[in-house]
């Protein structure tokens, strides 16, 4: 990195999804402000539609890992794409944490009434897991877990109202390890003049 590089566009590029985390658990502070850049994103007509289920507890995390798991692995039966077929093993190892053990996940839930929910929820994400990086933090985005809202016991357990969805599943932890950066493709540009 170079001195005069941007410290936001700077955080941006260094940002990874983590799936390696030590075994410490983040305060109320830290989550709170990760939760608090989140709420700043850009959402249409201001309509916020946004909540937030904090899940720390380890028995529930793994709760809510076997409930996904297989389900995740019926959606990818017949899958034969490296990512999909690397994944399935995963998910078939009766040791395999969804949530990757992460100390603490974050449901950002979104109003079904709100035809922007999904963009305005995806928005705040971002901004939480940019966030938490600056913060030191790791964090990754769980899309798989979103299956969880199948369970109308679960979402009663997480206390997620009837005429909410889940959105962005994100876990965070203070990172064991950080992968490295991967490939990025050259944008395709299209420039109108």
């Amino acid at each position: 990195m170079m001195a005069d590089e941007n410290p936001v566009i700077v955080n941006i590029r260094t940002r990874r999804s983590v799936r390696e985390y030590l075994d410490t658990q983040l305060s109320e502070e830290t989550t709170r402000k990760i939760i608090d850049a989140g709420r700043y994103a850009p959402t249409g007509l201001n309509l916020q539609p946004w909540r937030f289920v904090v899940v720390q507890n380890k028995v529930m995390l793994k709760k809510l890992s076997n409930y996904a798991r297989p389900i995740l692995e019926k959606n990818l039966e017949g899958r034969n794409d490296a990512g999909a077929v690397n994944f399935l093993k995963r998910l078939q190892d009766k040791n395999f944490n969804l949530f990757y053990n992460a100390p603490i996940l974050i449901l950002v839930i979104g109003s079904k009434n709100n035809v922007l929910t999904d963009y305005d929820c995806s928005m705040c994400a971002g901004n939480m897991m940019l966030a938490a990086h600056s913060l030191g933090i790791g964090s990754c985005w769980i899309g798989g877990a979103a299956v969880i809202q199948q369970s109308e016991e679960l979402m009663a357990e997480l206390k997620i109202p009837h005429n909410y969805k889940i959105v962005a599943p994100l876990i965070f932890g203070y990172p064991r390890t950080v992968p490295p950066t991967p490939e990025k493709r050259e944008p395709v540009i299209f420039w109108m003049q």
